[in-house]
């Protein structure tokens, strides 16, 4: 990320005291690792190349930074277990953005608020409304465990090497109703199901969602959806986050 503004406005974002407990994902040589240690963060950097890893042991050791090596998904429970996060951010792999945020998620970590930079696509699937193109699964997933702001796009030439999209700077922010959720494993296997063939009815992914769910056949689920008031013959791109989660409670 060579844009200072767009770092800046990055840290500006977190909205960071001095002392609190920050993990950056994927700082690479660091140049926003520097300026999170300026402003007095006890950093944690999880960092999956070894040699952007001795880079950052050399440029920064010695400071108020660990440096964690490999991937932050099989990684970051034991950093946990030391200390959670205040703040979490990342410039997220385009080719992994949606598993990282997604483990955040189903294992319940997600910190107090989190910045994540990721690709314009993805940011819209994480806000997109149901009825929506972009409206799927992790739409569903995201909805109902973040309160979600879109904090705009960055352009290509903020980073090197530049990619080929625009990227998109996305908020999250812990919401009631993922805690609330009985079983929320359950949910995530049910949306999955019935998204899998996103142009069939509810009643067509039947089948598939109760597989998933462990059930003999598909009555069970098809009485949560109508007990909800959710007609079968709908859509998964019509049910809101809210309708999915009931129907995950129900079962």
């Amino acid at each position: 990320m060579i844009s200072p503004g767009l770092r800046r406005r990055i840290i500006d974002l977190l909205d960071m005291q001095s002392g609190a407990a920050v993990w950056e994902i994927g700082p690479g040589l660091g140049a926003v690792s520097r300026e999170l240690l300026e402003g007095g963060a006890d950093l944690t950097v999880f960092e999956i190349d070894p040699e952007y890893c001795r880079w950052l042991e050399e440029s920064l050791g010695g400071s108020r930074v660990r440096i964690i090596p490999g991937d932050i998904i099989e990684t970051w429970s034991r950093e946990r277990e030391r200390r959670a996060p205040d703040r979490v951010l990342g410039n997220l792999p385009y080719n992994s953005a949606s598993a990282v945020i997604a483990a955040f998620i189903e294992r319940g970590s997600l910190a107090p608020r989190s910045v994540f930079t990721v690709q314009d696509e993805m940011g819209l699937r994480m806000t997109a409304k149901p009825n929506t193109k972009a409206y799927s699964s992790f739409s569903v997933l995201c909805q109902t465990a973040a309160i979600i702001t879109d904090a705009g796009r960055a352009a290509p030439g903020a980073f090197y090497p530049a990619p080929r999209v625009h990227s998109r700077v996305m908020i999250m922010e812990p919401a009631a109703p993922w805690g609330e959720i009985r079983a929320p494993e359950r949910l995530r296997l049910l949306v999955r199901a019935m998204f899998a063939s996103r142009r069939k009815t509810l009643r067509n992914n039947l089948k598939a969602a109760s597989s998933r769910l462990g059930f003999p056949d598909s009555s069970r689920v098809e009485q949560a959806l109508i007990e909800n008031g959710i007609s079968p013959a709908r859509r998964a791109e019509t049910v809101s986050p809210g309708e999915w989660a009931a129907v995950a409670d129900m079962l």
